[in-house]
């Protein structure tokens, strides 16, 4: 094994599962990774991607960690990009512009610091919100536009074009706060709509323009790249524990039971064999039509794509953007949820598997492990390109903690949002990598 440095981890906080997925660096190119392990654990304490038992999604993160380490040889995780969900998130698109002077000169990394700088003051934050990813999407010098990295190149004016998003400060300082207590010290958030569709959509995909969207346990997210940028990145809190939810509900049976017989269920209701389930509740014996329990869940799925995605695809389509539909996540599993899909959105679709696969253990590279691969691929391009995804120092997720006495210290409020989101030089890398 190389040196710690050598090493990267992401961890994906998911509401069925938590992934812990460590890759090593190849020592020829620092560019590319080799995954060599991956462990993962039930989620606890989460739903719809949000901790709501703290000790219990501690447990869970340190089960998932104990059982990565367990594939490694000498291993320790110490460190890792966490990626998580927030529905709440916003998606914006701003311009900045700078002028570099009277005469012509070559445009230098501080050039763009400041013009993504400029750009990103056109955002009015709330109080306790931060930009956690800035995506540059295309640059002008001199009024000429499609420049994908000005750096070295020569004008007397830049601009630029960028996808922020935005999210609450506390939901990343709960995420850092969890992992933090497990052992693991968090270097860098990543949303789970960006890691999705990193992990699924090869670059080739993203340059001729690829939706991804990722049906989980308790979240949907729809991303799109195009043209090799990412142009839209959104999550809602509707996922597969809504077919749980109304199968319990429905037919009167508890919810672990419901979820388990979910998963002999087709989307398709005259694909599911007929018959009848006899369940034994507490010592209470309870009949249940598995063809009743099918009309139900494909009820629901139906609703999913009817009301949540369809009108996401069409409104894409209004914009003259029409893209490859790439889908993943554990609900994309569901026996007959691939023609349902289509139906509803009138179109072919993919399902989604890892990048990565191919590196990935047997069992862990379907559409349920895009994420995690994704991290991986996230970080490996930052090395390459650091302008390719721009983000804040971690001081922005979380407190400093006194080694010795455990004071929690705030952010300097001296900082500006935008200087403090753009403090990532040095020591963000360091922290980084």
């Amino acid at each position: 094994m190389g040196r710690d440095s050598d090493i990267l981890v992401g961890l994906d906080l998911g509401t069925s599962k938590i992934t812990v997925t460590v890759a090593e660096l190849a020592e020829d190119n620092p560019g590319e990774a080799q995954i060599i392990g991956i462990g993962q654990a039930p989620s606890r304490g989460m739903l719809k991607g949000k901790i709501v038992n703290l000790e219990q999604a501690i447990s869970s993160v340190s089960d998932a960690i104990a059982d990565a380490e367990s594939m490694l040889s000498g291993i320790k995780i110490s460190r890792a990009v966490v990626a998580y969900s927030c529905p709440e998130a916003r998606c914006y698109h701003v311009k900045g512009m700078i002028s570099l002077g009277r005469a012509a000169r070559q445009i230098t990394r501080e050039d763009l610091e400041r013009v993504i700088e400029t750009a990103l003051s056109n955002i009015k934050l709330e109080p306790n919100w931060a930009v956690i990813h800035t995506l540059p999407i295309k640059y002008a010098i001199d009024d000429i536009g499609g420049i994908d990295s000005p750096l070295d190149m020569t004008g007397m004016k830049l601009e630029v074009e960028l996808t922020a998003i935005t999210v609450p400060v506390t939901i990343g300082q709960n995420v850092v706060n969890c992992v933090r207590k497990a052992g693991v010290k968090v270097t860098g958030l990543i949303l789970k709509p960006l890691a999705e569709a990193l992990g699924a959509l090869s670059p080739d995909e993203r340059a001729i323009g690829a939706s991804l969207i990722s049906i989980g346990g308790g979240t949907t997210s729809f991303t799109v790249f195009y043209e090799g940028r990412l142009m839209h990145a959104s999550e809602l809190a509707v996922g597969g524990d809504h077919v749980s939810n109304d199968i319990s509900l429905l037919l009167k049976i508890p919810i672990t039971y419901a979820e388990k017989m979910k998963k002999e269920l087709s989307a398709a209701p005259d694909e599911t064999p007929s018959g009848i389930i006899t369940l034994d509740i507490r010592g209470h014996k309870q009949e249940i039509d598995k063809a009743e329990a099918a009309d139900i869940a494909a009820a629901r799925l139906e609703q999913l794509f009817a009301d949540n995605i369809a009108p996401g695809i069409e409104a894409l389509e209004n914009k003259g953007i029409s893209t490859e539909i790439v889908m993943n996540g554990g609900v994309m599993l569901t026996p007959g949820i691939k023609a349902l899909a289509e139906s509803h959105l009138k179109r072919d679709i993919r399902i989604g598997t890892p990048v990565l696969g191919s590196e990935m253990p047997e069992g862990r590279n379907d559409c349920r492990y895009c994420a995690a691969a994704g991290i991986i691929v996230y970080l490996t391009e930052r090395r390459k390109n650091p302008f390719a995804y721009v983000e804040p120092p971690m001081t922005v997720f979380k407190f400093d903690v006194s080694k010795d006495e455990g004071i929690k210290k705030p952010v300097r409020k001296s900082d500006s949002k935008v200087k403090t989101l753009l403090r990532w030089g040095k020591d963000v890398m360091k922290e980084l990598f």
